[in-house]
């Protein structure tokens, strides 16, 4: 599966636990974060997602924990789209800490609704065609 995005930042003190060491419930957010980069990226901020009357339930987040990050390090996440149906879609993350080194995997599960009402909908035709792009 192709990654056709990447995005990194430095390793907070506040997201480590006393070892130094990035605590785990920190990674759903990097994914979050990396997820807002990559959706922005695709010409979809969701901001304006929001201002045209939609927004990308979270419905599934699975996480696979295979090295420790580290306070200070420069990490690297790459998001793919793993698939796509009526009105979800899922990414796929590999996160890499400084050595280059695998660190993470993660998957979400994005189901597209109307913004406010939560309730489920198929994905608008622009948002379907920047998705397919990526």
């Amino acid at each position: 599966m192709p990654y056709n995005f990447k995005t990194s930042w430095r390793v907070r003190f506040d997201e480590c636990d006393l070892q130094g060491m990035v605590h785990h419930t920190q990674i759903v957010k990097y994914l979050e974060i990396a997820r807002i980069d990559f959706l922005r990226h695709l010409g979809m901020p969701y901001k304006q997602m929001l201002e045209d009357g939609y927004e990308f339930i979270i419905r599934r987040v699975a996480v696979r924990y295979r090295k420790p990050l580290r306070f200070e390090e420069i990490i690297e996440v790459k998001v793919g789209i793993l698939k796509m149906g009526r009105a979800s879609f899922y990414l796929s993350y590999k996160v890499y800490n400084q050595a280059g080194v695998l660190a993470v995997e993660g998957e979400t599960e994005q189901l597209c609704a109307d913004a406010g009402a939560g309730k489920p909908i198929a994905l608008p035709k622009k948002y379907l065609e920047a998705l397919k792009r990526a």
